[in-house]
């Protein structure tokens, strides 16, 4: 396992990251996801744009539904906006 060091951007993730805090991730090898885990995957609709998300819930399917930690539901583009992410588009976990 590859471990990728992502900078923390906006306020989503407030309060347990900060804007512009340093993470180090493992690169997701397909290893068993868990609610709760907070992992680094592209948008949805944007392949460009890479974020990060806690999971709140794991479908069937194996799709992801991530929100961000901060309290104001203003704060953070996530599964409210975009539905469920396909595991696929994960790229990092940090545990």
């Amino acid at each position: 396992m590859k471990n990728i060091q992502v900078i923390v951007s906006g306020h989503s993730m407030w309060p347990n990251f900060d804007d512009g805090q340093v993470i180090d991730c493992i690169s997701f090898d397909d290893q068993e996801l868990l609610i709760g885990d907070v992992v680094v995957f592209t948008h949805p609709f944007n392949s460009k744009l890479i974020m990060i998300k806690r999971i709140k819930k794991i479908n069937q399917d194996n799709q992801l539904w991530l929100v961000g930690d901060n309290p104001d539901p203003t704060s953070s583009e996530d599964s409210h906006n975009f539905g469920f992410v396909s595991k696929n588009n994960v790229l990092g976990l940090y545990r």
